[in-house]
């Protein structure tokens, strides 16, 4: 079969999302708690997960609706938008700390000495993606053109029109297209669903226990192991 395009998820495929998303939140409610949200770190924590849940992690006011919820908690004297803008400081000074996973920046290295059209399609907010891309030092990684995001696109995994709609825009067929992504439901059975090769890339997110309909054509531990499959499976040739 040949291969033409190469395609990644960003959140949980390129660097550990879940993980970040703990760590940001935690520093968030501490700094907020010690601005005078008058709480335990542990139960303010634990409504802003409710929050999250509830509103999605694309909303942009979660800090807002945990002290309109917890309003009664304030320390008295201190203006609310000081607790909010505490958590908000907090959770992006956490961004400063994010890296991709060694085994990403290695692969979409390998990957650039080859023929291939690399691409990213993922689901969210069009600039709070691509400002993943650029922390993690991956904005150059791709081929010109080849950012795919749900919101400037209008559809949204899992619906396998989005697959389509990336690959048309590459000028590939779905089937000379392998999608990388972590998510069993969301990525691989909506990509196989599309026509296109599907990896798994296993791990400990958030949704490393879901069940998908399709098994991956690959799964790997590793994106390094793209690298054998590539090349036994597909014919891709790599310069050293």
């Amino acid at each position: 079969m040949a291969l033409r395009a190469i395609l990644f998820d960003i959140d949980d495929t390129l660097f550990a999302t879940t993980q970040f998303a703990e760590r940001a939140r935690r520093r968030a409610v501490q700094a907020m708690c010690h601005a005078g949200l008058e709480v335990s770190e542990d139960v303010a924590y634990k409504e802003l997960r409710q929050v999250v849940g509830e509103f999605s992690s694309n909303y942009g006011h979660h800090f807002d609706k945990l002290v309109l919820r917890l309003s009664e908690h304030i320390r008295a004297g201190v203006h609310p938008a000081i607790v909010i803008a505490s958590g908000v400081w907090a959770y992006h000074a956490t961004k400063e700390h994010i890296r991709a996973y060694p085994d990403a920046a290695r692969v979409l290295h390998r990957l650039q000495s080859t023929t291939l059209k690399r691409a990213v399609l993922s689901n969210g907010l069009t600039v709070k993606q691509a400002e993943k891309l650029v922390r993690l030092g991956l904005q150059n990684a791709f081929s010109p053109g080849a950012i795919f995001i749900s919101e400037e696109i209008g559809v949204a995994k899992p619906h396998p029109k989005i697959f389509r709609i990336a690959c048309e825009a590459l000028e590939v067929e779905p089937s000379e297209a392998m999608y990388v992504g972590d998510h069993p439901i969301k990525d691989i059975d909506s990509a196989h669903e599309a026509g296109l090769v599907s990896v798994l890339r296993r791990g400990t997110g958030k949704h490393a226990g879901a069940t998908g309909v399709h098994p991956p054509h690959f799964a790997v531990d590793s994106l390094d192991e793209l690298i054998p499959i590539l090349a036994d499976q597909f014919g891709v040739e790599f310069s050293e």
